[in-house]
């Protein structure tokens, strides 16, 4: 029996691509989106880790700053020098004639004095040689000041907030740190370190040395943080003005996202979450972002200091090439579907035949004939003549 090759059925091959089409190119769009999703949840972690490491880059920056000014303060002369003019007696009528003539422009033999000490050398020389460190006063444990690297705005420091945190409690004291402060004179961002001085042989508190630090190490830690043409990181202070950031002219400017910051930190910290975050925001031009958040750990020891390091970047060119895929799929699925119908098309044609109508009279039937018990059929062409 010779095998049949069925008739492929055009219309139902038509019907079927047509409603399969449509739900293929629904699945794609599905598959795309939950795609793009996760990538987003990817790069958010991404930044998340990266604003950590920043973070963590900046408070190590600091810490090693303060050692530095902590151990510059366990100089024997410096100790020397503030356990002497501690134990001078204090005389506040005295002091305050002093704070008034340190105030003129020529204060006069005072300023002179103070200034030429071998103290006040050894600061000023290594001022001069070490940029880092752009001011350093030493004060005795009363706030009068015994030696600086450079003339002051005023010779009574004890009034001062850095002061005041240095000395705490008067027998030992504590590090002092300040928020970063823009220098308009100098042209700096700046962060003054304070912390106590004690006297030769015992730790009891003799003075306060005070640095003047510049920042721009720390600043081009995070200056460095370039993720293509949209993605930055920037140092906040927890209200969301800006301590530094790439463009930022050095006033006190506000964060794009300052509110959102704030409002997602604040829940995270509720939350008992450690670490980072990251969320979506879109800047007053419409464009969305990705950010990523992690605070510094200063903030713990030194409440002043509540930074936080934000690093973002725009979803579309986060996600540019899970774009550039999509648009790939979805023209490789038209042609695919392009190229089905036309080929059904084509068999459709070459399928189809002419209806034909058959005159049964025009039929030639062969004879049959019998011959015995045997019959045969002869067609008309197969009998012999005679």
């Amino acid at each position: 029996m010779t095998p049949t090759v069925p008739r492929l059925n055009s219309r139902v091959l038509a019907v079927f691509l047509l409603l399969a089409m449509p739900a293929l190119g629904i699945g794609v769009a599905v598959v795309l989106a939950l795609g793009h999703q996760r990538l987003s949840a990817s790069y958010g972690h991404h930044l998340e880790q990266l604003a950590q490491q920043t973070a963590a880059g900046v408070d190590a920056y600091v810490y090693r700053r303060m050692v530095d000014v902590s151990l510059l303060a366990r100089t024997p002369e410096l100790r020397r020098q503030a356990a002497q003019a501690s134990a001078r007696p204090m005389d506040a009528a005295a002091v305050a004639a002093l704070d008034r003539e340190w105030e003129q422009p020529a204060s006069g033999k005072t300023e002179s004095a103070l200034l030429a000490t071998d103290a006040s050398t050894f600061l000023a020389d290594l001022v001069a040689h070490d940029r880092i460190y752009r001011e350093l006063l030493l004060t005795d444990v009363e706030g009068r000041l015994v030696a600086a690297s450079g003339r002051t705005s005023d010779y009574f420091q004890g009034d001062e907030d850095w002061w005041t945190a240095a000395r705490n409690d008067g027998r030992r004291g504590r590090v002092s740190l300040t928020d970063v402060r823009w220098d308009k004179s100098a042209g700096i961002h700046a962060i003054e370190i304070a912390v106590p001085v004690p006297a030769p042989g015992s730790g009891e508190l003799a003075g306060v040395l005070k640095a003047v630090t510049d920042s721009r190490e720390m600043l081009a830690l995070i200056g460095s943080v370039q993720l293509g043409d949209t993605g930055t990181a920037t140092l906040l202070r927890r209200d969301g003005s800006i301590v530094f950031g790439r463009g930022n002219t050095g006033e006190n400017e506000r964060f794009w996202a300052a509110s959102a910051v704030r409002t997602r930190m604040e829940t995270e910290r509720q939350a008992g979450a450690i670490g980072g975050t990251f969320f979506d925001a879109t800047r007053n031009d419409g464009t969305p972002y990705l950010i990523g958040l992690a605070d510094s750990q200063l903030a713990s020891s030194y409440p002043n200091v509540s930074w936080v390091i934000a690093v973002s970047q725009a979803r579309e060119e986060l996600l540019a090439p899970m774009s550039v895929v999509g648009w790939y799929l979805l023209a490789l699925v038209g042609a695919l579907a392009i190229a089905v119908l036309a080929f059904a098309l084509w068999l459709s044609v070459r399928l189809a035949a002419p209806q034909v109508d058959i005159d049964m009279h025009l039929v030639q039937h062969p004879a049959v004939t019998h011959v015995g018990e045997l019959s045969s059929r002869e067609m008309p062409g197969d009998r012999i003549p005679g």
